[in-house]
């Protein structure tokens, strides 16, 4: 073979590999250059509030698994201030992993929906939504047997010491009756 034929034949094969790579780099900086703002970004999704009942928990699928959204009733929100914080392990939620602008009482942005990641923050057990006392709800899961009121956080002499109150996953209200859940800060 000539060398003239092998230049060519290198040039061609390095210009078909950077054509593949170019192509295959389209998905990922159009992701990029949307900066997830964009509704079709998977990790962004919206939901639909407007048909929760007081007391309900709407199941939303999402990229990083399910996302709870919680429609606490008046009873609950009462409790929520006024529950003894003595009897929770971290009622400030000073070791949570959630956003700053639920740093409250409610752990919410509107103290009548709470939105969490339904799974308990050791090994990831599921958690189900629980009467604590009359009228007041609240989670649990059966691994370690870990109690949360309904705000996520941790009572007091229930699952493991290493366990921190359900992480809630950084969400805004695009609307009056619309919530977006966002992407996992990393």
């Amino acid at each position: 073979m000539s060398n003239a034929r092998r230049l060519y034949l290198r040039v061609t094969l390095k210009l078909l590999i950077l054509l593949g790579l170019g192509l295959a780099a389209i998905p990922f900086v159009a992701s990029l250059r949307h900066g997830g703002s964009d509704a079709s970004n998977p990790w962004m999704v919206e939901v639909d509030l407007s048909s929760m009942e007081a007391g309900q928990i709407q199941v939303v699928p999402w990229p990083g698994g399910e996302v709870w959204i919680h429609f606490r009733t008046r009873q609950d929100i009462q409790h929520l201030h006024t529950i003894a914080t003595d009897s929770l392990r971290d009622p400030a939620s000073q070791q949570s992993d959630q956003p700053n602008a639920v740093s409250n009482d409610s752990r919410s942005l509107r103290p009548e929906y709470i939105v969490i990641l339904p799974r308990e923050t050791r090994r990831g057990c599921q958690v189900q939504q629980i009467e604590l006392q009359a009228g007041i709800t609240g989670y649990s899961e059966a691994c370690f047997g870990a109690r949360f009121d309904n705000a996520g956080r941790i009572l007091k002499n229930s699952g493991q010491p290493d366990h921190h109150n359900l992480t809630i996953p950084a969400h805004e209200f695009s609307g009056p009756t619309t919530l977006r859940v966002l992407p996992l800060a990393k």
